[in-house]
């Protein structure tokens, strides 16, 4: 079991090869036992119903029901998301505090999303 976690660890870590930018280097997913903050569920602030799915695993799912994307992710060395899902890979600052997550992407100007934590999650 230990070495499946470094598999997928090395797996992801290869997927997101420097985030993309620059010379940044890959932390992986920061626990596959789930400590890191962003893991859990998140729904957006604009009461739409649209969610963020985090698992410790690396894993995760995103989107309206029943449109709902998966993706896989990382967080960079620099504390940067990214996220593959199919053939594209996103980018994201985020900050987390009090239970809401603010997105902001690296790719598209002026692209902010808010989101709180569901409790429990």
């Amino acid at each position: 079991m230990k070495y499946l976690k470094l598999l997928i660890i090395l797996v992801i870590a290869l997927t997101f090869a420097g985030c993309g930018f620059g010379s940044e280097h890959i932390e992986a997913v920061t626990s596959v036992e789930g400590d890191h903050p962003l893991v859990g569920t998140w729904e957006w602030t604009e009461g739409e119903l649209y969610l963020y799915i985090f698992n410790a695993d690396g894993e995760g799912s995103r989107g309206f029901a029943p449109m709902i994307q998966q993706f896989s992710w990382a967080i960079c060395e620099a504390g940067h998301l990214g996220m593959t899902l199919g053939n594209t890979t996103e980018h994201w600052y985020m900050h987390i505090e009090n239970d809401v997550l603010t997105i902001t992407s690296r790719q598209v100007a002026n692209m902010q999303h808010t989101y709180i934590r569901i409790a429990g999650s």
